[in-house]
């Protein structure tokens, strides 16, 4: 059992929620941008197999064995054999099929679940790929065309073909991005930090899974933004001597040298996850405490989220009925 990658899209490669407790042996987490999106993806097709996760164009994939899928993250446009296809619903997919997701409408991420998981090694506790340091995923490295990917036989997934969700928790249209002091807030001016929130900020085309390079008004620290290295969190807002920030992200380094101003939220990294090169964005303080308020309070969200689609599961008619006809095609013995 297997799929084909026809296509790769960009920087398309495995994920699942990272790899965690072993960032003192300098292993950052990498895992998927936008956990929200994740967490509901896996609760729908209903196994703790990892994601493809794509960036901005998706890939191609044929499925060379039967197998279910569901796509979440962004508004991506989306087809299974040519006919459009819903984001957060599942699919049922035969031998032969293509599913193929084009450019993002919206958003920058998507994630790809299968019924029948990908059989994917466990490095360190994880199947998440970091390419920075070429571990986990397949082979440590980004999709390419014709990789075939073997999956896992799953006689429970034909039982959530259909099932869906129309809870959106991630506003990919939302600008604001929030932040908290950062260990070094107090080396950078008054008018840089007053500046930092007033001004917008666009993600440049050098920025990736390892971090967002910003464009926009320069804030440099009031002396140099050499310092002793030392541990540096998901979010960190870091600011070289060109006072050009740069937001860290899952496959950053785990130490770092240079000022943090900031760090964001981390309720709105997933926001900040499906933005793409050349959107805009504009920072706004908050208080740790409200941070923490804000987390909860998009956790509960995902939590109800979640045990929604299993106390009241509201399944896609148009799914069920096709899943109808061809069961009563084969019994009649016309397919």
């Amino acid at each position: 059992m297997s799929i084909l990658i026809n296509n790769p899209g960009l920087f398309t490669t495995v994920q699942d929620q990272g790899r965690y407790g072993f960032q003192d042996q300098g292993f950052s987490t990498a895992g998927a941008l936008d956990l929200v999106s994740y967490q509901l993806g896996q609760k729908l097709i209903g196994n703790d197999g990892p994601a493809i996760e794509f960036t901005v164009i998706g890939p191609t994939i044929r499925f060379t064995t039967p197998n279910t899928f569901v796509v979440t993250g962004g508004e991506f446009g989306s087809e299974l054999n040519g006919e459009p296809i819903e984001m957060q619903s599942v699919y049922k997919a035969e031998k032969g099929d293509e599913l193929k997701l084009g450019a993002a409408k919206q958003g920058a991420r998507g994630y790809i679940f299968f019924g029948c998981p990908l059989d994917i090694p466990v490095v360190a506790n994880s199947q998440s790929t970091h390419t920075r340091i070429h571990i986990g995923g397949f082979e440590g490295r980004t999709l390419k065309a014709q990789d075939r990917i073997q999956t896992i036989p799953n006689d429970e997934a034909k039982y959530r073909v259909g099932l869906s969700t129309d809870v959106h928790l991630v506003n990919t249209e939302e600008t604001t991005i929030h932040i908290v002091k950062g260990p070094q807030y107090d080396r950078f001016s008054t008018d840089a930090i007053n500046t930092m929130s007033s001004d917008d900020y666009q993600i440049s085309e050098q920025s990736d899974r390892m971090g967002y390079r910003l464009r926009g008004s320069e804030i440099p620290p009031e002396a140099s933004a050499d310092i002793i290295s030392e541990p540096v969190a998901l979010g960190s807002v870091q600011v070289p001597n060109d006072g050009n920030p740069i937001i860290l992200l899952n496959d950053k380094q785990t130490v770092g040298g240079y000022t943090k101003i900031a760090t964001v939220t981390q309720a709105d990294l997933p926001i900040l996850a499906q933005k793409q090169p050349g959107e805009t964005i504009r920072f706004e303080w908050v208080t740790v405490e409200e941070a923490v308020e804000s987390l909860q309070q998009l956790d509960d969200a995902l939590q109800e989220a979640l045990q929604e689609i299993e106390r009241t599961p509201v399944y896609q008619i148009q799914q069920l009925r096709s899943t109808s006809k061809r069961l009563n095609a084969l019994l009649k013995g016309e397919a």
